[in-house]
């Protein structure tokens, strides 16, 4: 591979900075974009350039000409773990990328950025790897971690200080637990009750027997609430204690999540987020609320007026009714595909919050109901997100763009926008 010069001059949604340089073709020059990672916003660069790729990427060798916007990451793992792509940005670089990279779905729409509380030790959620290791022909103990930066390849770190410091604990002795595990896995780690740590575990093989043992002593002990383990060909998880996740929800009342199923990581910002969401939706008498999960927004809107939610999972559905229930609060809760779901007649507000591979389908649906006149559009991802707004422009305009630092220290954050009938 080649080295060469770049200027870089922003950064792009996939949490690179942007550069460019010359290539010579055929009959002419070309100038092509090159991403890079660990890059920083106006700075020069020396990478190793990897021109077959589409676009192009490069890898810093040397930082010739330093970004005002750099700072020196606090994590020691930066370069290996694929975790905080933005660390070594400052939290003003970090807020002005945000910001631009919103305002590009909608030109003019005023946007406004929720800063989150804390940097650092504020993840409640985390997921590790579970990798066996081999010694010559032999399987070793596995390797459990993180993964690496653009690939799979299992990282083992002897700390994590994005995570809160309970699940930190965690993830420190699941390390221990899953070391024997003999076969891939993937566990997800959450507070319980009593903010004991839980996990959802899943695995291609059969777990030795003294692993369960060793579980069973942690429940036992009370250092853990419970685990909900996975295993090839299994139809049911066994299931040791409570593994039930818990989060404070924004009503300032528990809300039960299920087991394995899809829950912010920033306790703080998600709950700025769920009341954003429902003073955008409003107080109207109907509400459609389109991919409802556990009932994190459902608990607000369901005081609104008549709401029906929409959930695929069942484990999902089953804890939001019982989150409604635990509340004295009304609404239907219908287990179905949120992305072919029919939009009844007369729903004047739709809130929708997809999962990363965006809403096209519901998008399509919405864009043809007449009936619907306001529509709050929740994404974790710009690119699906910006797809599924050029579905609803013909019908919608949109009225403003909330982004929400859910995740400091990385590219990614929650992106709120207001869709209004035109």
């Amino acid at each position: 591979m080649q080295t060469l010069i770049v200027r870089t001059t922003s950064m792009a949604p996939s949490g690179e900075a942007v550069g460019h340089f010359e290539e010579d073709g055929r009959d002419a020059v070309t100038r092509r974009a090159v991403l890079v990672r660990g890059g920083a916003p106006d700075e020069v660069v020396r990478v190793r350039l990897d021109a077959s790729s589409r676009p192009a990427r490069g890898e810093i060798v040397e930082v010739v000409e330093p970004s005002a916007s750099r700072v020196a990451p606090p994590c020691k793992w930066i370069d290996a773990c694929g975790g905080c792509d933005w660390m070594h940005l400052s939290r003003q670089a970090q807020r002005d990328a945000h910001v631009a990279l919103a305002a590009s779905i909608a030109k003019g729409a005023p946007v406004t950025f929720h800063e989150a509380p804390a940097a650092l030790a504020y993840r409640t959620r985390a997921r590790v790897h579970v990798r066996p290791a081999r010694r010559g022909r032999r399987t070793a103990e596995c390797l459990v971690g993180f993964f690496g930066a653009r690939s799979h390849d299992v990282v083992v770190v002897d700390s994590c200080i994005v995570l809160d410091p309970r699940v930190e604990a965690a993830r420190a002795s699941a390390s221990s637990f899953f070391r024997d595990a003999r076969c891939d896995g993937e566990v997800s780690l959450a507070l319980g009750r009593d903010a004991l740590p839980v996990a959802d575990a899943h695995f291609s093989g059969d777990l030795p027997a003294e692993m369960f043992a060793r579980l069973d002593a942690e429940v036992a002990a009370r250092r853990w609430a419970g685990f909900a383990i996975t295993s090839a060909g299994a139809k049911r998880p066994a299931v040791i204690g409570d593994p039930t996740p818990w989060i404070d929800g924004a009503d300032g009342a528990p809300l039960e999540l299920a087991s394995g199923g899809f829950s912010q990581a920033n306790d703080e910002v998600n709950r700025a987020l769920a009341a954003r969401v429902a003073e955008l939706a409003g107080r109207e008498k109907k509400i459609l609320e389109l991919y409802a999960g556990a009932g994190n927004f459902t608990v607000l809107l369901a005081r609104s007026g008549e709401l029906r939610a929409v959930e695929s999972s069942e484990p999902a559905c089953e804890a939001a009714r019982r989150n409604l229930a635990a509340r004295g609060l009304s609404g239907k809760i219908t287990c179905a595909d949120a992305s072919t779901f029919e939009i009844p007649s007369a729903t004047p507000v739709v809130v929708l919050d997809p999962p990363r591979t965006g809403a096209r389908e519901a998008c399509e649906r919405i864009a043809k109901a007449r009936g619907v006149r306001r529509v709050v559009y929740v994404s974790c991802d710009r690119a699906t997100l910006a797809r599924d707004a050029a579905i609803l422009a013909p019908t919608f305009a949109v009225r403003s763009i909330d982004v929400l630092e859910m995740f400091p220290s990385t590219s990614h954050a929650e992106t709120v926008v207001l869709f209004e009938r035109a």
